[in-house]
C-alpha cells in the first residue's frame, strides 16, 4: 500500500461539495438583498421585521430567559437547521460506535487469548501429547501455554428438534479466563470444573440456545452460557471444560496448542518451540499477522474517532458562529435593552437561553433518533452474527450531552464578553 496518495476522485468530489454548499447557503440570503431596493440599502432602513400582535410571555423563569427563548424560535428555519446540526452529530457518534464494536468482533487478534504460535494436528487430528504443553510452558519467553480438544459429529439428543450432532471443544482454564468478555449470555463460571454445563458460540447459524439441554451418552448437559466468538467458529459448536470433556469423551490428546510469549522472547525461543512439532503437526507463527491486524484496527480507530473530532468541533464553530451572528443582527435590540437598565448578567442570561434552546432541542431529536438507529445496526450486525444483545449506551450518552452543553456554553462566551465590553452610546446612537 502506498504510504501517500493523492486521490483524484476524492479531490474532484470535495472540491463540488463545497462549491455546491456555498451556493446553497448564499442563495437564501441572495434571494432577500435582491428583494431590497436601492433606496433602502442607501439609506439602511432595509430591514424587514414582523409585526408584534402581542407582547412575549414570561410565564416561566425570568424575563431575560424568556426572551432567549423567543429568540432561539422566533425564525423556525434558523431554529430547524441549529437542532439538525446539533443532532446531525449525535447521530453520527452512536452510530459510529456500533461499527467500532462490529469490526472488533471480526478480528481475532484482538482476543485476550489469540496465540502467537501454535501447534495442529492435520485436520485437526488429536496428536499433541498433553505433556507437550507442559513442556513449551517451561522453554524461556513463553507466557501462557493452552490446549483444546476438538471432536466433531459427537451424536447427541437435544431438546430442540434438528439437533443429532455436535462438535465437541474443550477449553482449559486459561481460555475460559479470556473468554468472560465475550460473554453475551448466561455464566460462565459454571463451566468451569467438572460440571454438567456447557456453553455454545452465539451466532447466526447456531440454532442452539441457552437453557437448551443435550444428551451424550447417559450424561445430560444443559447450555448456561452463550459467547460471541471462540475458538472454532462452527455452527454447531458445544464448549466444556477440559475436565468435563474428559469425562465425557475420556482423556484424549489435544489437536491444538495455543502458545503466547512475553516481551523477553527471542528467535530460539520459536526454533526451540518449532522443533517439537513433529511430521503430523502443523507450525504456524502467527505474530507478524496479529501485529498487522492490532496496527490496521488501531489506524481505524485513529481514523474514525478524527472524522468524529472533525465533526465535533464543525458542530461546535457553527454553533459558536450562529450565536454571535444572531447577537450582531440585534445589537440594536440589546443596546435599547442596556438603556432600559438591563445590565450585563441579564445579557448574558438572555444568550444562554438561547443557546440552551438549541442544544436542548437538538439532544431530544438527535438522541431519539440517534438511539433508534443505533439500536437497528445493533441488532442487524453485532446480535444477528455475534449474539451481542443491545445495552442502552449510557456512559456514551453520559459523554454526549456533557460535550453538547459545554459546547453551547462555548457559544454564550464570545458574544456576552462583547455586549459587556460595549458602551451604550454606540448602539444608542444607530437607532
Amino acid at each position: 500500500m502506498p504510504v501517500f496518495a493523492l486521490s483524484p476522485v476524492g479531490l474532484i468530489s470535495g472540491a463540488v461539495v463545497g462549491v455546491v454548499t456555498v451556493l446553497l447557503a448564499a442563495r437564501s440570503p441572495a434571494k432577500r438583498a435582491a428583494k431590497v431596493s436601492p433606496m433602502a440599502a442607501v439609506s439602511g432602513n432595509g430591514e424587514t421585521k414582523p409585526s408584534v400582535k402581542h407582547a412575549v410571555k414570561s410565564g416561566f423563569g425570568k424575563i431575560e430567559w424568556t426572551l432567549g427563548v423567543h429568540h432561539a424560535i422566533a425564525s423556525k428555519r434558523n431554529w430547524l437547521m441549529m437542532t439538525a446540526s446539533f443532532s446531525l452529530s449525535i447521530i453520527l457518534f452512536l452510530c459510529f460506535f456500533v461499527g467500532i464494536d462490529f469490526a472488533g468482533q471480526l478480528l481475532p487478534s484482538l482476543r485476550s487469548w489469540q496465540p502467537d504460535l501454535s501447534l495442529n494436528g492435520y485436520s485437526n487430528a488429536l496428536v499433541l501429547d498433553r505433556q507437550l504443553s507442559d513442556e513449551i510452558s517451561q522453554i524461556p519467553g513463553v507466557s501462557h501455554v493452552f490446549g483444546s480438544s476438538y471432536i466433531n459429529e459427537v451424536p447427541v439428543t437435544s431438546s430442540r428438534e434438528g439437533i443429532e450432532k455436535i462438535n465437541l471443544v474443550s477449553y482449559t482454564d486459561f481460555l475460559l479466563d479470556g473468554s468472560k468478555d465475550r460473554v453475551v449470555q448466561g455464566d460462565i463460571s459454571t463451566i468451569y470444573g467438572d460440571s454438567n454445563c456447557v456453553m455454545i458460540i452465539r451466532n447466526k447459524d447456531n440454532p442452539m440456545r441457552v437453557g437448551d439441554t443435550i444428551r451424550i451418552g447417559e450424561n445430560e448437559m444443559k447450555i448456561t452460557c452463550a459467547v460471541s466468538d471462540g475458538l472454532y467458529s462452527s455452527e454447531m459448536g458445544v464448549i466444556c471444560s477440559q475436565e468435563t470433556f474428559d469425562r465425557l469423551m475420556g482423556e484424549q490428546n489435544y489437536n491444538l496448542i495455543g502458545i503466547q510469549l512475553d516481551k523477553d522472547a527471542t528467535e530460539k525461543t520459536v526454533q526451540k518451540i518449532s522443533d517439537l512439532a513433529q511430521y503430523d503437526v502443523i507450525f504456524t507463527d502467527n505474530r507478524q499477522s496479529n501485529q498487522e491486524i492490532k496496527a490496521t484496527y488501531l489506524a481505524t480507530r485513529f481514523i474514525g474517532y478524527g472524522f468524529l473530532a472533525v465533526v465535533a468541533m464543525i458542530t461546535l464553530f457553527n454553533i459558536i458562529n450562529s450565536i454571535f451572528m444572531s447577537v450582531t443582527a440585534r445589537i440594536k435590540q440589546y443596546g435599547a435593552m442596556r438603556a432600559v437598565g438591563m445590565d450585563g448578567n441579564q445579557l448574558t442570561g438572555m444568550i444562554a437561553a438561547e443557546a440552551f434552546t438549541y442544544a436542548v432541542s437538538g439532544l431530544i431529536v438527535g438522541c431519539v433518533i440517534g438511539l433508534l438507529l443505533s439500536g437497528f445496526l445493533h441488532v442487524r450486525l453485532l446480535t444477528h452474527f455475534f449474539g451481542i444483545p443491545w445495552e442502552f449506551p449510557v456512559v456514551l450518552l453520559g459523554v454526549i450531552i456533557v460535550f453538547i452543553l459545554v459546547s453551547a456554553a462555548a457559544a454564550v462566551y464570545a458574544p456576552a464578553k462583547r455586549l459587556r465590553n460595549m458602551v451604550v452610546t454606540e448602539t444608542i446612537n444607530e437607532l
